[in-house]
């Protein structure tokens, strides 16, 4: 079934751990694409208290759909995530946490888990605040659009195995856009169609036929950076070019803010809220008053978890 229009669109929303800020993007994504459901994958612990807590949040009509990450795969591949995790290796110091390499699962994997998923969907970084809305879908040319966010990748480094690592999954050399930016967008139109030729290319190039979160998950064997996003828009580049539409970097993420480390600003949001909620308005509030100008997007990285 494919959806057209904006406010239809299902989210889907990994979380790591409940923080301080979980409140402020889900409000933010409300306030801006009012979707029907947004589906929060976390772990069995944050599941009931979320499910708590989200009932005094402004969702409008939004319906919030926690769900839990530990049995997520378990109905259609019999895998639970502590099944998923043998099958990670962390090498050393440069290696990225499990959770990160879990999250990507979680994101390409929702349309078969998630009965009555919208098509498209829309997956969304959890650290990711919308402050300036842009239009996911246009009425116009009934497209779909995401924006790009990222100027460029953190070092040449974690380029190189981005690269490296998509090669090696689906055979493809990893593309960028041809002006500004990364693929590495931390949102992302996802259709079902192309999901579910992506997963069958994996396994289809895989020679010892494992399934693709296996192919996936070995993948940290070899490599220590594997992004989904960048790996899905390489696919479409090649096989789906025309659903493969975006937003240049200069019209929404030049304007954007992104902290890779967020102690100090998150101080100072715990400060500014003294013993209220931090909420959306509440922080679009904190914006106006500590920047000159409203940017489109705040991303804040490495939130740590409220002791719960």
């Amino acid at each position: 079934m494919c959806v057209s229009g904006e406010s239809v669109l299902d989210f889907v929303v990994p979380v790591c751990k409940y923080n301080i800020i979980i409140r402020v993007t889900i409000e933010s994504i409300v306030l801006n694409y009012n979707p029907n459901n947004i589906y929060i994958v976390t772990n069995k612990n944050d599941v009931e208290v979320l499910e708590k807590d989200c009932l005094e949040w402004n969702l409008s009509n939004t319906k919030i759909i926690v769900l839990n990450e530990d049995r997520f795969f378990f109905s259609n591949y019999g895998l639970t995530k502590s099944d998923i995790y043998n099958l990670y290796t962390w090498k050393d110091e440069d290696s990225r946490e499990f959770g990160w390499w879990y999250q990507q699962l979680l994101k390409l994997g929702a349309f078969k888990q998630i009965k009555n998923l919208s098509d498209p969907y829309v997956v969304w970084d959890s650290d990711l605040i919308a402050l300036r809305k842009w239009q996911l879908y246009d009425e116009k040319t009934n497209t779909y659009k995401f924006a790009i966010l990222q100027e460029s990748a953190k070092n040449e480094f974690n380029k190189n195995e981005y690269a490296n690592s998509i090669r090696e999954l689906i055979g493809i050399e990893a593309i960028e856009p041809q002006t500004e930016g990364t693929f590495v967008p931390h949102h992302f139109i996802m259709h079902h169609k192309v999901l579910e030729d992506l997963i069958t290319h994996i396994e289809n190039i895989n020679k010892l036929n494992f399934n693709w979160i296996k192919s996936i998950m070995l993948l940290s064997n070899t490599y220590y950076r594997f992004s989904e996003y960048k790996c899905i828009a390489s696919f479409m580049n090649t096989y789906y070019p025309e659903l493969l539409l975006f937003y240049p970097f200069q019209e929404y993420g030049k304007s954007g803010i992104r902290y890779r480390e967020s102690d100090e600003i998150v101080e100072r949001l715990v400060n500014y809220r003294k013993n209220t909620e931090l909420t959306y308005e509440l922080f679009q509030k904190f914006v106006r008053e500590n920047y000159d100008e409203m940017p489109s997007y705040i991303q804040l990285e490495h939130v740590q978890p409220i002791n719960l």
